[in-house]
């Protein structure tokens, strides 16, 4: 994953945090809704075809793979923020 540079030229690195935090929170309260639409087998058993469990187990696949996916993207902003948070302490020391 490329990390920005922190530098006198590029975007002051408390703009960056900020703009990763408030990403984290979206995406955490993202998850939080997704978590909350999570299938229930009464949904699908209507849908004969394969039975009613084989529909509710292919959308309980598709539901917990859009979970890995927003779980991958706040582990991508979270070392993003670690990368941004630690060149603000670099800066500090200095």
């Amino acid at each position: 994953m490329m990390k920005p540079s922190i530098h006198l030229n590029g975007s002051a690195p408390e703009t960056l945090l900020e703009g990763y935090t408030e990403a984290l929170r979206a995406v955490r309260d993202a998850i939080e809704k997704l978590a909350a639409t999570a299938p229930h087998g009464r949904d699908y058993y209507t849908q004969v075809a394969g039975g009613a469990s084989a529909a509710y187990y292919e959308a309980l696949d598709e539901h917990e793979t859009r979970m890995h996916k927003l779980a991958d993207v706040e582990h991508e902003i979270l070392e993003l923020g670690r990368h941004v948070r630690g060149e603000i302490g670099k800066r500090q020391r200095k």
